[in-house]
């Protein structure tokens, strides 16, 4: 399934203006960046659809699970936490 950040705005689980955070320990830096009009826009001003999107422009061009990487600043809960959470709720009853 193929999610983007749009899709967690449209459920409210995330809203425009939330930071979210890179830390690459490995590396020892970190990457901020910023929901904007739907998107995830790094602190070098490029928007992405999606996180892993996000987190290859940062990463070399090399593919990262940004899901697993990126996290809100304000609690440091990853975004794939708040995805499962989402299809967790939305999933049909039965």
């Amino acid at each position: 399934m193929s999610e983007s950040i749009k899709d967690l705005i449209n459920s409210g689980a995330l809203k425009n203006g939330t930071e979210l955070i890179w830390n690459r320990n490995r590396e020892g830096s970190k990457h901020l960046a910023v929901i904007e009009h739907g998107f995830i826009k790094t602190a070098d001003g490029e928007f992405h659809r999606t996180p892993s999107g996000a987190a290859r422009h940062l990463n070399g061009d090399k593919a990262v699970d940004g899901w697993k990487c990126w996290r809100l600043k304000s609690n440091n809960q990853l975004i794939d936490e708040l995805r499962t959470q989402r299809r967790i709720y939305d999933k049909p009853k039965q």
